[in-house]
């Protein structure tokens, strides 16, 4: 524990005197890093969050499940409550199938360990960022970006199946009455627990956003410099990415996620312990096996073959600034927070 405590504050004292020294070159990839937020981030993911937590709060009904159970235990190893986050994990970005995850083990709908193993293959980039900000804006083709979402999702589901082999307790805590909530309560819970994860995610973006800025500064060395911000965070990897590599490694680049996005499933899973090591196997396999399955793919179809293009003007998916964007997101916590308390005054 004191290890932890002195690292913690040797961490935090490097930090500030790095942002000292580096000021303007970080608080240029902080601004970066929130208009990215705005532009992509923000509109690809938020709607997902809010689906995912709506998804934690509900159940299938037994009829549902009895079609359902088969499938995901035969595949996955997993029941039939896990189809939900399996689902949004696929479709709604990172952060979506973590979240689904971690409010169905916070409501003891599933073991640890199952909530464990959907952190392991439900940590994709959502069908949003993939086609419309990767493909149309930075590749300049909607049909790349196709491609990279579909070898994504094809290698996520082969490390699900390989999950399935690992060690599993089965889940035998004692089901306590669970109280699902009405609709109007599930819609302002959710959207409250979305506003937060795309507050924290946003914060994230731009943090690492100013590391990258500071090394695309003062890092001479292209591939070095081209390996580290993909490593960092995965918005501005696929900035880089997008003008140097070919398809099958922006694949690797996107399976993989990132130490921001990593951070930020870590801090997601917070009523249980992900185990590091075997999770960062996993991101590796699925980088490996996006990067064969995106090679096989161009050899079937290879008039989808990219060519490499760089895209000098700066195109926006929505015209508004990224300063307008946090205020309207923090305007809407405050009105979320207010709703929640008027709902609170109406049924006590």
């Amino acid at each position: 524990m004191k290890i932890r405590r002195n690292i913690a504050a040797f961490t935090g004292i490097t930090a500030f005197i790095f942002m000292l020294v580096f000021a303007k070159e970080f608080r240029t990839g902080f601004s970066t890093g929130l208009k990215n937020c705005a532009e992509t981030v923000i509109p690809s993911l938020f709607p997902f969050l809010i689906a995912a937590s709506l998804a934690g709060n509900g159940e299938f009904s037994p009829r549902i499940s009895r079609f359902i159970s088969p499938v995901t235990e035969f595949l996955f190893g997993l029941p039939c409550e896990c189809l939900s986050a399996i689902i949004l994990g696929q479709l709604g970005g990172y952060l979506s199938g973590a979240k689904t995850a971690q409010s169905l083990c916070a409501s003891d709908r599933i073991s640890v360990n199952q909530a464990e193993k959907l952190m392991f293959f439900c940590i994709n980039p959502g069908i949003g960022f993939t086609v419309n900000a990767l493909g149309s804006i930075m590749l300049s083709s909607r049909s790349s970006g196709r491609i990279i979402f579909t070898s994504i999702c094809i290698s996520s589901l082969i490390c699900g199946i390989i999950c399935r082999f690992l060690p599993c307790r089965k889940h035998t805590a004692i089901r306590k009455e669970i109280r699902y909530p009405t609709l109007p309560e599930a819609i302002v819970n959710s959207v409250s627990a979305g506003t937060i994860s795309i507050l924290t995610a946003c914060a994230f973006v731009c943090l690492f956003s100013g590391i990258t800025a500071v090394i695309d500064a003062y890092v001479t060395n292209e591939n070095i410099k081209l390996a580290a911000i993909c490593l960092l965070e995965i918005t501005n990897g696929c900035v880089y990415a997008s003008k140097e590599m070919s398809l099958p490694f922006i694949s690797a680049i996107c399976a993989f996620g990132g130490l921001c996005v990593h951070m930020q499933i870590f801090a997601v899973a917070n009523n249980f312990r992900i185990r590091i090591l075997r999770f960062y196997l996993f991101r590796v396999l699925h980088a490996a096996l996006a990067f064969g399955v995106c090679t096989f793919i161009l050899w079937l179809f290879p008039n989808e073959q990219q060519a490499m293009v760089n895209v000098t003007p700066e195109a926006a998916l929505w015209s508004f600034s990224a300063p307008a964007s946090v205020s309207m997101l923090f305007l809407s916590a405050l009105l979320i927070l207010d709703l929640d308390n008027i709902y609170k005054v109406w049924y006590d």
